[in-house]
């Protein structure tokens, strides 16, 4: 992320007039949309929750959905989350979960959808075009569909406009913003994790674990991640106290080799860590011994966010 803002600083003279015309391009759309021209589909018998934001990157679109899913299965409720096929190798709808048992992996399925799957008892689904996938979900009866990162999606219309916010002020490419800051008068609830808004959250750890199970906390750790946001996770492991030997970032959603993996087991051993540490969204597409992930989860009042839909 540091050295995003580094190179976006030195280009700014090309890279501020670029994120003027990208802001243009996505109000025109937007607007399309708002005057009909652009069509939303209507999806009767469940009801629609949509988890996104205006920025890219790493904002906890993901562990919300994970949550809110949660929450409504202790409520007894049959829930769906529909996730893109970003970075997956099948691009069309299909099931990945039927709520019971897993249908397929990474990179079959990218790593966000997977660990939806993993840490949830909802009947998750993929695809490019999520339209697709809520039709392919209808012969489940879902009481409540969610999609993850669907404030840009508009095929379909939503009871709750979830967004997460952050501070930004620029469009991309010169800034992170990727949505006009006017689409926010479509959510119904805005969440934050620092500021005022209407709804706070704090991420929670729940542990370290590895191939087997829940483990000690490391003391020290070589780090590594592959996440829209890895300098907030370097943070959290310094707070409680991990001393960090070094690490490497990986861009987000990429897929480890064998190399990758040996060569880091190198750098933890090189550097004397006791731990070879990274998220759970990258374990799972690891999953073998040698390697320490931390859990997270998103607290908040579920309560008050759901009034109106639940």
């Amino acid at each position: 992320m540091k050295n995003i803002k580094f190179f976006q600083t030195i280009l700014a003279p090309i890279l501020f007039p670029v994120s003027l015309l990208y802001l243009a391009i996505v109000s025109a759309r937007n607007f399309l949309y708002d005057i009909g021209i652009f069509k939303t589909v209507k999806i009767d018998g469940a009801k629609i929750i949509s988890i996104g934001n205006i920025k890219a990157g790493g904002t906890g679109k993901t562990p919300l959905c994970i949550g809110i899913a949660n929450y409504l299965h202790s409520l007894g409720y049959i829930v769906a989350i529909v996730t893109n096929a970003y970075k997956a190798k099948h691009k069309n709808a299909l099931i990945v979960s039927d709520g019971k048992s897993i249908i397929y992996k990474t990179p079959f399925v990218n790593d966000e959808t997977y660990l939806i799957a993993k840490k949830t008892k909802a009947i998750v689904a993929s695809a490019k075009d999520r339209l697709s996938a809520v039709e392919l979900l209808k012969k489940f009866e879902p009481n409540y569909v969610i999609l993850d990162d669907g404030l840009q999606y508009r095929k379909i219309a939503k009871d709750l406009e979830v967004c997460i916010i952050d501070q930004e002020r620029f469009y991309l490419p010169f800034g992170l913003l990727r949505d006009s800051k006017k689409s926010l008068k479509r959510c119904n609830k805005l969440i934050c994790f620092k500021g005022d808004c209407e709804i706070k959250a704090k991420i929670v750890n729940n542990g370290f674990f590895d191939i087997n199970g829940k483990t000690n906390k490391p003391q020290s750790a070589f780090v590594f991640c592959s996440i829209g946001n890895p300098d907030k996770f370097l943070s959290s492991l310094t707070e409680i106290g991990i001393v960090i030997n070094g690490f490497r970032f990986f861009k987000d959603h990429y897929y480890y080799s064998k190399k990758d993996i040996e060569a880091l087991k190198d750098l933890k051993s090189k550097t004397k860590s006791e731990a070879l540490l990274t998220t759970y969204k990258d374990f799972v597409k690891i999953e073998q011994p040698g390697i320490v992930y931390l859990d997270i989860e998103i607290m908040l009042d579920y309560k008050t966010l759901l009034k109106g839909v639940v």
